[in-house]
């Protein structure tokens, strides 16, 4: 994916020998701006799909970056690298605000396109046929098949008594109502 073009899915990874002033009070405005999906790890990437383009933009020092790398790549082969590599934290907040104010999510600008990719067209929008559908009447929810009616149940008489056919009753589906409280005492 080239380094210009908005990807599909964008995280951001604050390196875990940092601590979380890195991300609140750095990465603020970045994150407010461009609006990346923080993660804690790379394990997230092996759930996407291969059709979808990655970036992930990676706070670290110089000492963990390299290793990051090389974890992202095995991770996710095909996935933007977006390295933001700087010592001291009052560097990486100038760097990752002259991002956010320039909107330059990778640090180069962006590539211009006719319409957005996360823009939908007006065809898009529309309504599609089928149960999901709000044109004309909907169908009843048993007529979708997602209800399906309750065998019926037998209550027979309570223990000790004798058993009947007046005893025993033919009961249709009940409602189930929450508990009234906890389930353990408040002594324990």
């Amino acid at each position: 994916m080239p380094q210009d073009t908005l990807p599909d899915y964008h995280f951001l990874l604050i390196a875990p020998n940092l601590g979380s002033e890195w991300f609140y009070e750095a990465g603020r405005r970045y994150w407010l701006r461009f609006f990346p999906t923080v993660i804690s790890d790379f394990a997230i990437l092996r759930f996407i799909p291969e059709n979808f383009t990655i970036a992930v933009t990676v706070i670290a020092r110089r000492d963990r970056v390299a290793q990051l790398g090389v974890e992202l790549a095995q991770v996710s082969p095909k996935a933007l690298f977006d390295p933001v590599v700087h010592d001291f934290y009052e560097d990486t907040q100038a760097e990752l605000e002259r991002r956010a104010e320039s909107n330059q999510p990778f640090g180069v600008p962006l590539r211009p396109t006719a319409t957005p990719t996360s823009a939908a067209t007006s065809e898009q929008l529309q309504p599609t046929a089928g149960p999901i559908s709000t044109q004309g009447p909907s169908p009843t929810p048993t007529e979708q098949g997602f209800l399906q009616p309750l065998p019926t149940q037998t209550q027979t008489a309570e223990p000790g008594t004798e058993n009947t056919e007046e005893a025993t009753e033919n009961v249709g589906p009940q409602a189930i109502y929450p508990t009234p409280g906890p389930i353990t005492s408040p002594d324990e």
